[in-house]
């Protein structure tokens, strides 16, 4: 009975699963194509201009970097890939020519080190978090490695009280008015026994 109820949602639910993942193919398997405009826009983009700071190629007004887009574009009607195309840059002006650094060698720590600073930071703030939890809910709201809670779990009756004398007698001795209350319990205590 109660399935008749879900029967049309679980049914739109799959037809949308289906067009979902028809029109994922279709776009992966045929990208839309780029103009000619836009492959010279994507390759400059990635590539910074040698005459101008903090500048892509794309962005800067400057002759070279005019010039190069010419050259971006020649390159790119004659057939060759973006890819060739960057390649033929970095092997005139090195590898400082693009915007990110690749991902080989020393520059791949420019990827690593951030994402490892932030897992193991992540890692040490789990191990603080617990123990800070743990602490917190230790019986008797004491946390675990206070010494005073864990002798006196260890401790009997008999011990707590010698304890508790000794204390009020050093009490006693510095306070002159726990003095007089002092001696008013003893001697209760003594008329008790």
């Amino acid at each position: 009975m109660k399935m008749k109820r879900w029967r049309p949602l679980l049914l739109v639910l799959v037809v949308v699963a289906i067009l979902a993942a028809i029109w994922s193919y279709v776009m992966i398997a045929t990208p839309p194509q780029k103009t000619l405009d836009q492959k010279v826009q994507d390759v400059a983009s990635q590539l910074k201009c040698p005459v101008c700071q903090d500048e892509s190629v794309a962005d800067s007004p400057s002759l070279i970097a005019q010039q190069m887009r010419a050259v971006i574009r020649q390159r790119l009607q004659a057939g060759e890939s973006e890819q060739q195309v960057i390649d033929y840059f970095v092997s005139r002006y090195g590898q400082q020519i693009l915007w990110s650094p690749p991902w080989q060698g020393f520059s791949m720590l420019a990827y690593l080190v951030p994402f490892g600073l932030f897992t193991g930071g992540c890692i040490l703030l789990f191990f603080i978090l617990r123990d800070w939890s743990a602490s917190s809910l230790a019986p008797g709201g004491t946390a675990k490695g206070n010494d005073t809670g864990a002798e006196a779990d260890d401790l009997d009756e008999g011990d707590l009280a010698l304890y508790r004398r000794q204390l009020e007698a050093e009490l006693a001795a510095d306070d002159p008015v726990f003095a007089s209350q002092y001696l008013t319990n003893q001697k209760q205590q003594t008329e008790a026994d």
